[in-house]
């Protein structure tokens, strides 16, 4: 089934067979009936927020339901092109605040939930989920060994995947050392593994013992085309096998294939509860850009005592992430950018390695009154990402708004990336700093070469500045400017 859709009134008595509908796409593209449950509460909510605020239903718009699998994910997608759904906003009803804080606890196991205003072609709400495990994570025929395996260097092969044949293979090595939780769901689809090599998305090297089994991966994945932009990400090692520096060694290999791969720049996400993976990458000519404190919960991330790199710090919730890149160009995001002078003054030092310069944004530079943007939302996260497409004050506010209704319904993390070349940042800057978010740094915007500045925002969590582990002296600086900041424009 590659999609299905249906069109009904606005009326109560299509919301059963609506969800019906859903959950039987769903059963089509097998998922798991764990996940049933959660697709038919937070459908429920969905159509049911919908319908009550478009009745009685009678001027002939309908409401688009479409749901469709892609990269192992089932997608629910209502197109509203009735009254809009604000889930963020705060009404002047009770009844709708208490209505929403129920759909977002009824959605908290949905991987996503995104919302977009389409303009005139209306609104579109989707609910995001991935479909289970396709894998298979138990007895095979690389079946995880109980005990330690102690083999020499030289046995071990590094070299590309095996198209068609070492899929599943790859994808019981995430399960052993992540479960079910690691952040990019495909590693759980052999199928979507063998797709992403055969058009060019993915380049995987693995490290294999004589017998075929694999124990280690790095790989390079493709975000983007024009121009082509990669990131080095997919790294484990298999915590059964001890040999000294066997990421090391896979990871120079992947290095070795991303210096002869075109590229604009390659990126990195480095978790900063330990510093290994910066130390061993450090010698490749690394520039920083952004740490966000905070991001990820610590239940994605694998245990450093099962992979043998020390121990989790036990006063953290929530883990940083230092976000850098190896440039594959000269100037990867130009010769210049305009920056207010609170921004560009303090980080200069991570434009100067980019060969970028900054220009002062004029000082009647002012933000616009409306604005666009999109959010997603990651319940199992606890996060929520905000994309000021078009900067305005207006959406600005409700993103604000949006943050507050999201904090109070358990969510720990936001942040706003803001694309340079618009006026008015330094308005939005001070907007944001009076409400309590402070500078992450700059990322690139939507894997293309242009930049965004970054802004994040905490809840209440023990994250532990004070045990980030940074390694590099520009790492350092921005970790000591965004400490400042946090404490300088935090609420609470």
């Amino acid at each position: 089934m590659s999609n299905a859709v249906i069109k009904i009134p606005f009326a109560g008595q299509f919301i059963g067979p609506t969800v019906g509908f859903i959950l039987a796409c769903a059963r089509e593209l097998h998922a798991e009936e764990r996940k049933i449950e959660l697709i038919k509460r937070s459908a429920e909510f969905i159509i049911s927020l919908l319908v009550r605020k478009n009745s009685p239903g009678d001027d002939g718009i309908l409401l688009s339901v479409d749901v469709s699998e892609a990269d192992g994910k089932l997608a629910v997608k209502f197109l509203n092109r009735g009254i809009p759904v604000f889930l963020s906003a705060v009404s002047d009803r009770e009844s709708d605040r208490a209505f929403i804080s129920d759909f977002y606890e009824a959605a908290k196991g949905m991987d996503n939930i995104l919302v977009d205003n389409l303009g005139r072609h209306g609104q579109r709400i989707t609910l995001e989920t991935a479909l289970g495990g396709a894998a298979a994570a138990g007895p095979g025929p690389d079946a995880r060994p109980g005990g330690k395996i102690h083999v020499k260097d030289e046995d071990i092969e590094i070299r590309p995947l095996k198209a068609g044949s070492e899929e599943q293979s790859l994808s019981r090595l995430f399960h052993s050392v992540y479960g079910y939780n690691y952040i990019n769901e495909f590693v759980y689809y052999p199928g979507r593994l063998g797709e992403m090599i055969r058009q060019g998305r993915l380049i995987s090297l693995v490290a294999a013992l004589p017998n075929g089994r694999l124990v280690g991966h790095v790989g390079l994945v493709k975000w983007g085309d024009s121009p082509p932009v990669y990131e080095a990400a997919l790294g484990l090692v298999d915590p059964l096998v001890k040999s000294r520096g066997l990421f090391g060694k896979i990871f120079r290999k992947t290095m070795e294939k991303a210096k002869e791969t075109p590229m604009q720049y390659c990126f990195f996400d480095f978790v900063t509860n330990h510093d290994f993976s910066q130390k061993l990458i450090s010698k490749y000519g690394i520039r920083d850009l952004a740490l966000f404190v905070g991001c990820q919960t610590r239940v994605t991330q694998a245990r450093l005592e099962k992979l043998g790199i020390g121990r989790d710090p036990a006063d953290m919730d929530r883990y940083t992430i230092l976000l850098s890149i190896i440039p594959g160009v000269e100037r990867p995001f130009g010769k210049s950018i305009k920056l207010p002078p609170s921004l560009g003054e303090p980080l200069e030092f991570l434009l100067k390695p980019l060969n970028l310069a900054w220009l002062p944004e004029p000082r009647f530079s002012t933000l616009g009154a409306g604005g666009k943007y999109e959010s997603k939302c990651s319940p199992l996260q606890g996060a929520v990402s905000y994309d000021l497409a078009s900067p305005g004050r207006a959406a600005l506010e409700e993103i604000l708004t949006g943050w507050r209704e999201l904090l109070r319904n358990g969510y720990q993390y936001a942040s706003v990336d803001i694309p340079l070349g618009n006026p008015g940042l330094g308005n939005a800057h001070n907007l944001l700093a009076a409400n309590g978010f402070f500078i992450a740094g700059l990322v690139p915007y939507r894997y293309s070469g242009l930049l965004a500045f970054r802004f994040q925002a905490v809840a209440p969590s023990r994250i532990a500045l004070d045990k980030i582990k940074v390694v590099s002296e520009n790492s350092r600086k921005l970790l000591e400017l965004i400490k400042a900041d946090y404490q300088r424009n935090c609420l609470i």
